[in-house]
C-alpha cells in the first residue's frame, strides 16, 4: 500500500510541476529581463572574491527581490514588475561570519518599460 501511494503521489507532483516553467507571481507589467552594474560616483564598483552580494530592491507595490551581483559589480536578471523600488546593497563574507553588511541605496531603482540596461548609482555616501 506504501508503495502505491508513494508512486501515486510522484505521478500527481510530476504532473503539477511538468511544463510550468518560471511563473510570474506579480499582477502586473513586467519586463523579461536586463542587465546592468552598480557605480559609485559614475565609477565601476568592485567586490572581493569570495563576498556574496546581493542589491535588495523592494517594489513600490511591496514585493521584494533579491538581484544577485558579480565580483564586477554587474548584474543579470529575468523578469521584474516594471515600477519603482528602494533598495538596499548586501554584502556577506563567504561562511557567513560576522552580519551582512547592508548600505542602503539613496536613490533607489527604477524598472521601465522597454529598458534593458541600467546603473545603479549608490551614491557618496559610498565606501567600499
Amino acid at each position: 500500500m506504501r508503495c502505491v501511494t508513494s508512486a501515486a503521489l510522484a505521478v500527481t507532483l510530476g504532473f503539477l510541476t511538468a511544463g510550468c516553467g518560471e511563473k510570474k507571481s506579480f499582477d502586473g507589467p513586467t519586463v523579461d529581463a536586463f542587465t546592468g552594474r552598480v557605480v559609485s560616483d559614475g565609477k565601476p564598483v568592485s567586490f572581493p572574491a569570495g563576498e556574496v552580494v546581493q542589491l535588495k530592491v523592494i517594489h513600490d507595490k511591496a514585493k521584494s527581490f533579491g538581484i544577485p551581483l558579480q565580483t564586477d559589480g554587474s548584474f543579470k536578471i529575468g523578469w521584474m514588475p516594471i515600477g519603482k523600488y528602494s533598495a538596499i546593497l548586501i554584502r556577506q563574507t563567504e561562511g557567513g561570519k560576522g552580519g551582512p553588511n547592508m548600505y542602503n541605496v539613496p536613490s533607489g531603482f527604477e524598472i521601465e518599460t522597454g529598458k534593458t540596461e541600467y546603473t545603479v548609482e549608490l551614491g557618496k555616501g559610498w565606501k567600499q
